[in-house]
């Protein structure tokens, strides 16, 4: 795309995009984002009024310390094979991942236009960020075109991305080449379904098997914990009809310990790799890259309309107010009193009700994390299943953790205990338990999954039998020997049947030495059908989304597609 011959725009014209870390390249001398200035972009990268346009260019500089967690960020959105399959370099045949994006597609490089004007590459919906600011009324673009390469490049740290499609919201959406900062700057999608709606969203690794290659994201109670959570959870909001998820990144093949993997953390999955997320570093200056394989899918739940794979119906869209009374939007991240005022709003984590202070470990100190559930879901994650708090059970306290939507015998709540239990010591773990629903009696299972670099990984559990009338104590002691080293350690809840709730509450885990260890129902017998999906292997497109300056010299690198 260039100066004179931008319309339409290509999709690498409207999601270029560099940082320039010193604003030497710049000239505003500060941590900048130069990203694309194409009319054609509305204001998805002109977010607000201290962002520099240079039309001539066309670009626009974006200040980075103008926000409190700003970034970039990449995905690639996928919701109909028979759409993204026409992306390619001309020819009249559907792609494939073998084609290599050759002989085949009819969105493609070269002209944009066919003989009558009409677009090779059709907007099929768009993306905005979320706001008044950036309504239709401020915004008569709509937001950025999401065509058939349907790539977005954009800032992140803001309230959230907006994803409409034209034809509908999609039953079916696959979100992969993700690339984001994982801890300064949350990505967070928003799309619009109508009232009773089900959701299931997974995260997915590629070439892994095992309990470890699948993560089932939750429900929680509002988008600021979707914000603040380890990027497994969702949010349905009732009023706009949005459905909210984080979109972090992964391992390219495991997923076992759940957390918002760091770029500086080390690969525990095996492989050549040094770390756990696929990473560029240049000058000092280490980006995110995508990984191939890992993925995110939602699947929505939904009446299909006449167009398949396509909701029958589009609630009515209703703009969520992102900003506090007495604030107005005046970014894409941030509210303030008004346009310049320095009292300002920015997300944040949302405030417990007291602060907690950082637990000490010892001896007979109860080693789990919550371990009453009295701090909602903090420190607990879904093993596959759902889980929720519940109000109406406590064994102590007034709630209890509710394991739901499970479709296997191993579906259940968990803790990762590294760092908490080490290897070679006795631990004397415990849970109450009581059944929900109409099933009378089942067996509970309270496990250890241990993952030894020598011995392998070993399952050991204490049970018991539960019913639906009372809480019943699972209690045992576990020796947690390793032959190597101890790389994983996670505690969780299973065994009932599958279809079976049941609510937990008041977990332990301590240390006694083995002198005073318990008789205990011990197991290492590998759970079944524990063999999750794993994706294949997926080609690249060569649009390098996230790019970067030298910190003295400017070094552009650009390839055009459509």
């Amino acid at each position: 795309d260039f100066a004179d011959n931008n319309s339409p725009s290509s999709v690498s014209g409207r999601a270029q995009n560099w940082i320039d870390k010193d604003g030497s390249a710049s000239g505003l001398n500060e941590n900048t984002i130069i990203a694309s200035g194409l009319a054609d972009a509305g204001n998805w990268w002109k977010v607000d009024s201290n962002v520099v346009d240079d039309p001539e260019a066309p670009l626009a500089f974006i200040k980075v310390n103008d926000g409190n967690e700003r970034g970039l960020g990449h995905i690639r959105l996928r919701w109909k094979d028979e759409i993204h399959n026409t992306v390619g370099n001309g020819s009249p045949n559907a792609c494939t991942p073998g084609d290599n994006w050759q002989n085949c597609g009819s969105c493609y490089n070269g002209p944009k236009v066919d003989g009558n004007g009409n677009p090779f590459c059709p907007a099929l919906g768009r993306i905005r960020h979320i706001g008044s600011k950036f309504d239709l009324s401020n915004d008569p673009t709509g937001g950025l075109p999401i065509t058939a390469n349907s790539e977005v490049a954009g800032l992140t740290g803001g309230f959230a991305w907006l994803l409409q499609l034209d034809d509908g919201p999609p039953t079916s959406l696959k979100i992969d080449q993700i690339e984001v900062d994982p801890i300064e700057t949350p990505m967070i999608l928003a799309i619009p379904y109508d009232s009773g709606t089900s959701f299931s969203i997974t995260a997915n690794a590629a070439w892994c098997s095992g309990e470890s290659c699948t993560k089932t994201f939750f429900a929680v109670d509002s988008v600021e914990h979707v914000r603040a959570s380890q990027g497994n959870t969702y949010y349905y909001d009732e009023a706009t009809k949005l459905l909210y998820v984080r979109i972090i990144q992964t391992p390219q093949t495991y997923l076992a310990d759940w957390h918002i993997w760091d770029l500086d953390d080390l690969n525990a999955g095996g492989g050549p790799r040094t770390h756990a997320l696929d990473r560029f570093t240049f000058s000092g200056i280490t980006l995110p890259s995508f990984a191939h394989g890992p993925y995110l899918q939602i699947e929505a739940d939904c009446a299909e309309g006449a167009i398949s794979g396509h909701c029958a119906t589009t609630p009515s869209y209703v703009e969520p107010e992102v900003c506090p009374s007495g604030y107005i939007q005046v970014s894409y991240d941030k509210c303030c009193v008004s346009e310049g005022s320095p009292d300002c709003y920015v997300p944040t984590v949302p405030p417990t009700s007291a602060p907690t202070p950082q637990p000490t470990f010892g001896q007979g100190s109860n080693l789990v994390l919550n371990p009453g559930f009295e701090s909602g879901l903090a420190n607990w994650y879904a093993n596959s299943g759902s889980i929720q708090i519940d109000t109406s059970q406590a064994h102590s306290g007034t709630q209890s953790i509710l394991a739901t939507g499970r479709t296997s015998t191993w579906n259940g709540p968990e803790q990762s205990m590294i760092g908490r239990m080490t290897a070679n010591k006795t631990y004397r773990i415990s849970c109450w338990a009581k059944l929900k629903g109409t099933t009378s009696s089942d067996t509970l299972k309270l496990t250890l999954r241990i993952d030894d670099d020598f011995g392998g990984r070993k399952w050991l559990g204490v049970s018991n039998a539960v019913n639906n009338q009372d809480w019943t104590l699972i209690q045992g002691d576990i020796a947690v020997n390793v032959a190597g080293t101890l790389t994983d350690i996670t505690l969780y809840a299973e065994g009932p049947a599958a279809g079976v709730e049941y609510y937990v509450d008041d977990v332990s885990a301590i240390e006694v030495s083995p002198a005073r260890s318990l008789a205990s129902d011990r197991s290492s017998t590998r759970h079944e059908n524990a063999e999750m999906q794993s994706a294949s292997g997926i080609v690249a497109s060569p649009l390098p989304m996230l790019s970067l300056l030298a910190v003295t010299v400017a070094s552009f690198y650009y390839l055009w597609y459509p």
